[in-house]
């Protein structure tokens, strides 16, 4: 049957009412003027989800085969990217003569190369002016860890302890490193002591020269009235415990011993 005879059925049923020819070309251009319209929206979409994501699956444009979906984000660093900063431990603090002191310690990770070693130099350089007194080349940071306490008293802040030690370097049993320093700057008495145990130490007593001692235990990072509770803990980074111990007035360092190892 051509479109001639169907435009006369079509005429009979409507009694008399001519009808053209049918209109099946028009049909077709309008369904693919319908289907290029809908292809434009998705491209719209799609490019506002480039500009919301940053890229976009094709999957849903036309020559694709599914739906429109974003991609996954990239991740901000790739796992085991050098920090290239220290990790900062709150050791201790406190109030003497109207001013307030605290202790801090900054452990920096063993870099794994020269690149690396070199990178974490100068980034110790620009944090807080930090640099290995031993130090005589980058290449000396390889595998070695490195830390620096800081003291502050008042408005004076000054490293008063530093060291760099080989990674896998840790304290054990009864094994400590101990260091006095002066409190308040320029009154030569060491009254306050710094310390590294091992991690599993649960007692240390330090002497004083008055036959007086502080004895120290475990805690695990609590604070009182907004300074660190005095005792054992563990700083980031380190494999080892630390701790701080301060001299009453008038006296000074003695000794130190582990008085409490694992049990």
């Amino acid at each position: 049957m051509t479109h001639r005879d169907i435009a006369l059925l079509l005429a009979d049923a409507a009694d008399g009412v001519e009808v053209g020819i049918a209109p099946t070309q028009a049909v077709v251009r309008g369904g693919r003027r319908r289907r290029a319209r809908r292809w434009a929206v998705a491209a719209a979409a799609a490019l506002a989800i480039v500009g919301a994501t940053g890229t976009v699956a094709l999957a849903g444009l036309p020559g694709g085969g599914g739906q429109v979906e974003p991609s996954a984000p990239r991740p901000s660093a790739t796992p085991g990217t050098p920090r290239y900063e220290p990790h900062r431990t709150d050791l201790a603090g406190g109030t003497e003569n109207g001013k307030d002191w605290a202790v801090t310690v900054d452990v920096w990770d063993a870099p794994r190369d020269r690149e690396e070693a070199e990178a974490e130099l100068t980034a110790m350089g620009q944090y807080r002016g930090e640099w290995p007194a031993s130090l005589e080349t980058a290449a000396d940071l390889l595998g070695k860890r490195t830390y620096f306490v800081h003291l502050s008293y008042g408005d004076d802040d000054s490293v008063v302890i530093e060291n760099s030690l080989p990674e896998r370097d840790a304290e054990a049993g009864t094994d400590r490193d101990v260091s006095a320093v002066q409190l308040a700057p320029g009154t030569g008495a060491q009254r306050l002591v710094v310390g590294r145990v091992a991690k599993d130490a649960r007692e240390v007593t330090c002497a004083w020269k008055d036959g007086s001692s502080t004895v120290l235990r475990r805690v695990s990072g609590q604070r009182t009235n907004g300074e660190p509770v005095q005792g054992i803990r563990s700083a980031e980074g380190s494999p080892d415990g630390w701790f701080v111990c301060l001299a009453p007035k008038g006296t000074v360092y003695k000794g130190v011993e582990v008085t409490g190892p694992a049990r």
